[in-house]
């Protein structure tokens, strides 16, 4: 083989063990901090069965009757600033999916799409109360 030619795929293979290492660390880097948020977010069961938000240590009772007026009011800012179509449907992408769709968004910044529970709806749930959910 040419030395030319050798130089030029060690320096690729070089590349792309350096583009590897920096993804494993991004995806590592995102998983604690997913997992860290998962940890001060738990809820566990009282003797009563019901459940406790530890942090707050309310039962999830107390926690459905308190007021989310802010969240309404922020969720409101940012869906309004949210790209649509002519008939007034957001354009999103959804994550669950990976697909391009137009969706009505309810007072909670919900998609119509929207499945509770499903880790991709809460996540996109979450990006469009922030603002931040892929359009297109």
């Amino acid at each position: 083989m040419d030395e030319r030619l050798k130089s030029f795929l060690r320096e690729q293979f070089r590349e792309a063990g350096r583009e590897y290492a920096r993804a494993r660390d991004a995806y590592q880097s995102g998983r604690t901090s997913t997992e860290t948020e998962n940890d001060t977010d738990q809820a566990t069961d009282d003797e009563d069965g019901h459940k406790t938000d530890t942090a707050t240590q309310k039962t999830s009772k107390e926690l459905d009757q308190e007021p989310e007026a802010e969240a309404d009011a922020d969720a409101d800012i940012s869906v309004s600033s949210l790209p649509c179509d002519e008939t007034g449907r957001i354009r999103i992408v959804c994550r669950r999916a990976a697909d391009k769709r137009t969706v009505m968004i309810d007072t909670e910044a919900r998609p119509s799409c929207f499945e509770p529970g499903h880790p991709d709806c809460e996540g996109c749930v979450r990006d469009i109360r922030d603002g931040i959910v892929e359009t297109w």
